[in-house]
This record gives structure tokens, sequence and C-alpha cells, in this order.
């Protein structure tokens, strides 16, 4: 008697349901048609499920064959940085493989859609063939591209799990990150005196000039090879005949170690005192807001030795990095909740060459199959 053949993830169900999604409008904060596809696809696997009040899409996932009761997350975000309305998909054979691109007038989404469409495929593919896996809860966020905000939302009794894989990085698979950084935003508004720019401007005080004095004795771009800093914004002006009172200055931090993101701090504060000081009669206002945490996650955590076992299972080589970019995991940690973040395949994100193969696709699909039949047989 021949055993029968060993199920094959399907790699054109996993692109028309990327294609699916992707055709989906989905900015940051309008995440709702994309959350109703998603919840019809669970629903119809007979999945059960809740959208929360920061419009998360939260589904659990019964454990099957699994030798302990603990749960594993999967998790991507729902949202698309812009240019994303009316994405038109392109496909196109290369090499034996699919590329997708977009039409080059917008993104593609594949940040994090190329994540999304695997987590929903082999999940499915496992429940379809009765594959091994944990409990799992697939936790699918809002407004990830905007400080995290559906992350942020998440009840704690949505984050009672044991270890969470988020899929939301740029590269090949086997990428690991276990480490990321704290984002800090400030502002500095700085602050002059108006007046008629063409008939008395003796006395005014210009506050961009103050403003781009201050910005020139900032330290920008990267400070360390653990801490970046950027200014974004430099807004201020009412008119060109009119010599302006204020200037605001915004950029972010990052770091990922406390100490030297306080001393960066600590040099914007003394560098707006030292400038204003020298330009009588100015006055300045200095805000930052800490929008997410660092964390760092040992190698030898039991969620992440699980991880590196489903890797080399899937012929990959774990390669352990250390990002400067956020993510929902961030929170998750900070929250209690342990994770990595892996690579969804697609490259170039947020820009309109963002692109993603269907093989790498697949081969993340075909990783998380065998991530759930690692950590149904291993306890972490």
């Amino acid at each position: 008697m021949s055993l029968a053949p060993a199920p094959v993830l399907n790699p054109d169900k996993l692109l028309q349901t990327f294609l699916e999604m992707v055709r989906i409008d989905s900015p940051s904060g309008e995440e709702e048609a994309m959350c109703a596809y998603l919840a019809q696809r669970v629903e119809q696997l007979g999945l059960s499920y809740q959208v929360d009040a920061g419009g998360n899409l939260i589904v659990e996932v019964p454990g099957h064959r699994c030798e302990h009761n603990r749960i594993l997350v999967f998790s991507g975000h729902m949202d698309v940085v812009p240019p994303c309305h009316n994405i038109q998909p392109l496909v196109e054979d290369v090499d034996g493989d699919r590329l997708i691109t977009s039409d080059n007038t917008t993104v593609l989404g594949a940040d994090d859609k190329a994540g999304l469409a695997p987590i929903l495929e082999a999940v499915f593919f496992a429940v379809e063939n009765n594959l091994p896996r944990p409990q799992i809860r697939l936790i699918f966020t809002t407004r990830e591209e905007t400080f995290l905000g559906g992350a942020k939302d998440l009840s704690d009794d949505a984050l009672k799990a044991h270890f969470a894989v988020t899929l939301d990085h740029t590269g090949k698979q086997g990428v690991i990150i276990n480490q990321a950084p704290s984002y800090i935003e400030f502002e500095a508004e700085c602050k002059g005196k108006s007046v008629h720019a063409g008939i008395m401007p003796e006395q005014g005080i210009n506050a961009i000039t103050f403003a781009a004095k201050v910005i020139e004795k900032l330290h920008l771009g990267r400070i360390d090879d653990s801490t970046t800093s950027n200014i974004g914004f430099l807004t201020g002006g009412k008119a060109t005949n009119i010599v302006p009172d204020l200037a605001v200055i915004r950029g972010e931090l990052r770091g990922h170690q406390p100490e030297t993101l306080e001393r960066e701090l600590a040099h914007i504060r003394q560098t707006l005192a030292e400038v204003s000081q020298a330009m009588p009669g100015t006055t300045y206002e200095l805000k930052h807001h800490v929008e997410f945490e660092a964390y760092k996650l040992d190698e030898s955590h039991p969620g992440v030795v699980n991880v590196q076992k489903a890797a080399r299972k899937t012929g990959l080589e774990p390669q352990f990095i250390r990002t400067n970019g956020g993510s929902d995991n961030n929170i998750f940690v900070k929250r209690g909740l342990p994770g990595v973040v892996l690579s969804a395949g697609y490259m170039e994100p947020h820009s309109l060459k963002e692109r993603v193969r269907l093989s790498e696709m697949r081969l993340c699909a075909e990783f998380l199959v065998n991530m759930m039949e690692v950590f149904a047989h291993d306890e972490f």
C-alpha cells in the first residue's frame, strides 16, 4: 500500500490572494475594506474572529496534533503607504518566476500584503490538510505605518500569547529581526518677531533664520552605529513681505541605547538655548514624544530557536539582523509578548519601484507551514 503524496501549497492560489489584496484600497486609517475581505476569507473556513475598537482583525485558529497549549501569533498590517489608491498590479514572467510590480503610478502594497497573503494561505493550507500546528492567533493590524496605531489599541487579552512572528521586512527569506530601536519624534518651535519686511526689517527677528541656525548645529544622519537623527519638516512664515515670527522644526531620533537618545535630546535643547541666546528677542519650545521603545530578544529564546529550526527545515540559513526600523513587534514586546520580525520578501518598499517575486512569497508560506509544525512539537 503506497502512501498518499504530501500536500503541496498552490502558488497560483497564493498569487491570486495577493493580487486581490493589493487591489483593495487600504491607506492608514481606511482599512475597513481590507478587513472585510480578510474576515470573509476566515469566515469561509469556519474560523472565529473579532474586529476590535482599533479596527484590528483578530482570528483564532485551533491547534491540531499539538503537544502543549501555547499560543503562537502570526501578524501583519493591513494599511499601505501613499500613493496607494487604485493599485494596478502587473505580473511579469522572469526567469521562470513571476515578478509583481505596480504600474509605476502607485506603490505596490507588498508592504505588508506580501506578508498577509502567505500568512493567510499557509494557515488555510495547514487547516485544510490537518497539518500539525499549535493554537494560532492571527493579528492583522491597522495604522502600522502611522506610528503603530492599531497595535497600540490592542487589548491585553489579544496579546495574551506566548510568541509572535510578524512578517514586515524587506529582503530574502531567512532574515530574523530580533532587535529594533526606540523612536522619538520631536518638535521645536522657534519664535521671533514679525514686522513689515520692506519698511522696518531691522525691527524684526526672523524665526526661520533662528531655526536654520539651529538645524546647522544639530547632529543629523547616522550619529553612531545604533543611532540616527533626521529633520523632516521646517515650516514657517506667512508672506514674503512679513518677517516670520514662528518657524517649526519637526524631526526624529532612532536608537538602541537609551543613554545615547537622552544625550541627543540634551544636545537639541542646548543648541536651541545657545542660538536663542545669540539672537536676543527669540524664544523657543521643545516637545518630544516616544512613539515606541527598543527591544532585543536573545537568540536562545525558545521561540527564536523554533524559528531557526523552521528556517533550516525550509532550506534557509537564519540571519539575525538589528534593524533601525520599527514595527508592531515593538509594541508586542513592550507589552509582554516576545517575538521577532521576518521578511515578507518585498523589495524597495515605500516607493513606486516596490516589487515582490512569487517565489519569495511561496517560500515564505512554506516557512510558515514548517514553523507551525515545529511550534506544535516544541514548547515555547
